[in-house]
C-alpha cells in the first residue's frame, strides 16, 4: 500500500509517498481503508522532532482518519467489514490504517468523509479537556483560545452547547469575528489588544473560570494573569512557545490549577465512548457543525501542511485519498 512518511536528513524534514506493508489487525483492532485524512498542526510536530545529524526511521504522520472498515481484529465486537468509519488513529497518512477499535467511532448520520475525518482529534480533545478535565459548569464564564485552530473552532461550540459564556481570542479581527459566529459572546486579538486587560474589562474584574489553551507562549503568561479564584487552565500544545514556569503553590492558595491533556490517553479511557456518543448526538441535532476550510487530494500533502504553517487556516484541512 502507499503511505506518505516524513524523511529525515541532517538539515530537515521531507514528505514522500512510500511503498509500505498493509496491517493487519491484532486482536483489539480494525483496519481502515482511508479516503480521508483530517490535519492537525501536531502532524507539523512530527516533522520538528528530527534531530539534525541523528539517524531517524521514517515515520508516517496524522491523528484522524476517515473510511471504510477493512477488517476486524478477533476480540472486536460493533464493527463488519465495509462499514463507514471515523477514528483516531497514529499514522493517518496511508491508504490503511490499523487502529484499537475503542478511538474508532461511527460518524455522525449523513456526514460526507470528508467531513467526519475532521473531527475526531480536535472534537474530543476538546470535549475531554472542557468536561472531564476541566469540569465546565453552566454559567460559567471559559475562555477558549485561537478561535481558528480545529481545537478553538470544537470548543467554542461544545462550551457553548454546554451552557457557559464562552470568550475567545484570535490573531485577527476577522477571527475573533468568526469565532463570535461559532458562539463566542465576545473576543480578543492577541495580536493588538492586551490580553489580561481585556479579560478583566470582559469580566469585570472577576477572571475566567475555565480556560482551554492551545496557544502557550506570553499568551499563556497574560491568561494566567486574568484567572478567576478556583480557575482552571487546560493545556493542549503551545505553537507560540513553551509557557513560563509559574509558582503552583500561589494557584493552590487561590484554588486554581493548570493541567495538560493528551487526547489519546483520554478516549482510550473512554471504552464506552461516552464523549463521542454526546458529541454524535449533537452534530446529528445541529447543536454542532465541522468547519472544513479546503479539500485538497493527499498527493499535495506538502502543500496542505503549509496552509498550517503558515496560519492561513481557520477550521480544518483534509486530504482526500485516491
Amino acid at each position: 500500500m502507499k503511505a506518505i512518511r516524513v524523511h529525515f536528513t541532517a538539515t530537515e524534514s521531507t514528505l514522500r509517498m512510500d511503498e509500505v506493508p498493509k496491517p493487519e489487525p491484532v486482536a483489539d483492532q480494525i483496519v481502515i481503508r482511508a479516503q480521508a485524512i483530517g490535519l492537525n498542526r501536531a502532524d507539523l510536530g512530527r516533522r520538528r522532532m528530527a534531530q539534525p545529524g541523528q539517524p531517524e526511521q521514517p515515520a508516517t504522520p496524522g491523528l484522524d482518519v476517515a473510511g471504510s472498515v477493512e477488517a476486524v481484529g478477533a476480540e472486536v465486537r460493533g464493527w463488519r467489514r465495509g462499514d463507514q468509519v471515523m477514528a483516531l488513529v497514529r499514522g493517518a497518512y496511508a491508504e490503511y490504517v490499523a487502529t484499537r477499535a475503542v478511538t474508532a467511532y461511527h460518524p455522525p448520520r449523513g456526514m460526507r468523509m470528508t467531513d467526519a475525518a475532521s473531527l475526531p482529534c480536535v472534537f474530543l480533545t476538546a470535549y475531554y479537556a472542557l468536561t472531564k478535565l476541566a469540569g465546565l459548569k453552566r454559567g460559567e464564564t471559559v475562555l477558549i483560545h485561537a478561535a481558528g485552530s480545529g481545537v478553538g473552532m470544537a470548543g467554542i461550540q461544545i462550551a457553548h452547547a454546554l451552557g457557559a459564556r464562552v470568550l475567545t481570542s484570535a490573531g485577527s479581527d476577522e477571527r475573533v469575528a468568526r469565532g463570535r459566529q461559532l458562539g463566542a459572546e465576545a473576543g480578543v486579538n492577541y495580536s493588538s489588544q492586551d490580553v489580561t486587560m481585556e479579560l478583566n474589562r470582559l469580566t469585570g474584574g472577576r477572571g475566567v473560570n475555565v480556560v482551554l489553551d492551545s496557544v502557550g507562549g506570553s499568551i499563556f503568561d497574560a491568561t494566567l494573569k486574568a484567572l478567576a479564584p478556583g480557575g482552571r487552565i487546560v493545556t493542549v500544545g503551545g505553537p507560540a512557545g513553551p509557557r513560563t514556569a509559574y509558582d503552583e503553590g500561589a494557584l493552590t492558595a487561590k484554588g486554581q490549577w493548570v493541567k495538560p491533556m493528551t487526547v489519546f490517553a483520554e478516549a482510550q479511557a473512554d471504552t464506552e465512548q461516552k464523549g463521542w456518543a454526546q458529541l454524535k448526538a449533537w452534530f446529528e441535532s445541529g447543536t454542532l457543525r465541522t468547519v472544513v476550510q479546503q479539500v485538497m487530494p493527499w498527493t499535495q500533502a506538502e502543500a496542505a501542511q503549509k496552509l498550517l504553517t503558515d496560519r492561513g487556516v481557520f477550521g480544518k484541512i483534509v486530504m482526500t485519498v485516491g
